[in-house]
């Protein structure tokens, strides 16, 4: 498996795999220790996530198969997350769990961001994970999202924490930071599952403004 690592901003670090089903697999118990709405800071092996998963993931519960691997593209953890693992509360541990853990283990101790990608994401995939990063990174970049969300009506707000909660992807303590992001770069993709952007393009437009203040290549 090769992977690839570089610090892309300050205290973000951007990891690159070949395939999104590498990515997945890497990141799978990471990710949902960090944000699950049933696993989040728990210790859980990966038996009962699939088991979990199947049972409550909309292509689970439609086709009845765990297709975790082929739902998710792109991945976002704050540095703390990894810390358990290294305890070795979750062994045995995965090969790819290993070579994640073994890229950051010299500075274990320090606080920083970690954002994935596979080869074929696309430039809102990135910007989207990106977007993560800032607001867990960068104070000031927080503080201009939150404004700027507080200006959403209460049925835009409603709708995409009804969105959030029934895609079986994320906690309640992330949906303020997972809001940034969809509107931000994933309107589309909100539109279809049923959340009226009309009302959003101005906030849409707002966001994308702060990010391109913040982050400069």
């Amino acid at each position: 498996m090769i992977v690839k690592c570089r610090e892309l901003a300050k205290n973000i670090y951007l990891v690159k795999f070949q395939s999104k089903k590498q990515l997945a697999k890497t990141f799978l118990r990471f990710q949902e220790h960090f944000e699950s709405p049933k696993f989040r800071k728990k210790v859980f092996k990966l038996s009962e996530f699939k088991e979990w998963y199947v049972k409550n993931s909309p292509a689970g519960i439609r086709t009845g198969k765990f297709t975790y691997y082929k739902d998710w593209g792109g991945f976002n953890i704050p540095s703390k997350v990894l810390e358990p693992f290294y305890r070795g509360k979750f062994n045995p541990l995965t090969r790819e769990e290993k070579i994640l853990l073994g890229l950051f283990k010299s500075f274990r101790r320090k606080n920083f961001y970690i954002i994935a990608i596979h080869d074929k994401s696309g430039k809102h995939t990135l910007q989207h994970e990106i977007a993560h990063g800032l607001f867990y990174t960068n104070p000031r970049y927080k503080k201009a999202v939150i404004g700027i969300l507080k200006k959403c009506d209460k049925n835009s707000r409603e709708e995409i924490n009804k969105f959030l909660l029934n895609r079986g992807g994320y906690h309640p303590d992330v949906w303020m930071d997972e809001t940034h992001t969809h509107i931000m770069t994933d309107m589309s993709y909100l539109k279809r599952h049923g959340v009226n952007t009309k009302k959003l393009s101005g906030i849409n437009k707002e966001l994308n403004n702060v990010f391109k203040r913040y982050f400069k290549r």
